[in-house]
């Protein structure tokens, strides 16, 4: 399998939640460097070739940002799309990369979609979320399933910026919130969103029994 250093990767979104940055870390530092290789291994970085031959991230900027924090420099990568070959435009280029939901251009306070022009070069320019990290919490806590769609904990940390829980208290007061965001996420409020529920489950969720998402 082909691999690819990790500051040699572009991302497609602009921002990621330090919370799943975090645990990530943990994770991955608690493995030994044999299940590490292996745990990487079964998780290559799926990218699409542009036609000027770069290569763009259109998933797991969290695992890969994860990665270069412990040092790790190099990883294995799975070509989803290869556009060399095009002769297009570089507007046509992002036209495509959003209508196959390759990037998502709205940034770290939900504004957008911004010009591509504005992503960061590389994983070490994504600014932090919150709500980004409450859309995640929320859906190790249970209140929404994990799917195969691109961008989907994105469109889930909109619903939850509408909602404004963490306008005055930032992202420290996500287990303060998140029972709250918990019964919005079971409700009809966001039944069009990936990974709806609809079922209620048991209150006071604590932030501790997320960890595990990590591992996935």
């Amino acid at each position: 399998m082909r691999t690819a250093a990790i500051l040699s990767l572009k991302p497609t979104q602009f921002s990621m939640g330090l919370e799943e940055i975090n645990a990530r870390i943990k994770h991955l530092t608690g493995l030994s460097k044999k299940d590490l290789s292996k745990f990487l291994h079964e998780r290559p970085i799926p990218v699409v070739i542009s036609p000027k031959k770069k290569l763009y991230l259109i998933d797991h900027h969290h695992l890969l940002h994860s990665c270069w924090q412990i040092g790790v420099k190099e990883v294995e990568i799975e070509i989803r799309a290869d556009l060399s070959h095009l002769k297009i435009t570089y507007k046509k280029f992002w036209k495509t990369m959003v209508k196959s939901h390759w990037a998502y251009l709205y940034d770290q306070f939900g504004d957008g979609p911004r010009e591509p022009l504005y992503l960061p070069p590389d994983i070490r320019g994504l600014a932090n979320d919150p709500y980004r990290s409450l859309a995640w919490t929320v859906r190790c806590a249970g209140g929404y399933t994990d799917t195969h769609e691109t961008f989907a904990d994105m469109k889930w940390a909109e619903l939850f910026r509408k909602h404004k829980f963490l306008k005055t208290q930032g992202h420290k007061s996500i287990e303060e919130v998140l029972d709250r965001a918990i019964r919005l996420a079971k409700s009809k409020h966001a039944q069009d969103l990936p990974g709806y529920k609809g079922k209620p489950i048991t209150p006071k969720v604590k932030l501790s029994k997320v960890d595990r998402a990590t591992k996935a």
